[in-house]
């Protein structure tokens, strides 16, 4: 059984595991060493963390820090819909009100 966890429509699998038992703060780079060839899978692809995590050079107090890092940082194709929006398509029309 493959551990899995999703967040925001990326699937960090046994990757979320491993950050939640890693000790922070931790870098970017010491993350990238230690789990850098894990993959991101998402809708419409996938990253490994390095790919996702390289043009950072932050230091993450947390796991939860870690996994927001790859939230901002996983490339457009993470996205879906592009443009979508479920409040129809005239809804920032200035004359509309709403109560």
């Amino acid at each position: 059984m493959t551990d899995t966890h999703r967040e925001q429509g990326v699937e960090f699998g046994e990757l979320a595991a491993r950050l939640d038992g890693h000790e922070y703060p931790a870098t970017i780079d010491e993350l990238t060493d230690e789990y850098g060839e894990y993959k991101i899978e998402f809708a419409d692809g996938s990253e490994t963390l390095s790919a996702v995590l390289a043009p950072l050079t932050d230091t993450c107090a947390s796991a939860a820090e870690a996994r927001q890092a790859v939230l901002n940082s996983v490339s457009g194709s993470a996205v879906g819909r592009k443009g979508y929006t479920d409040r129809g398509a005239f809804s920032s029309a200035p004359n509309n009100v709403s109560f």
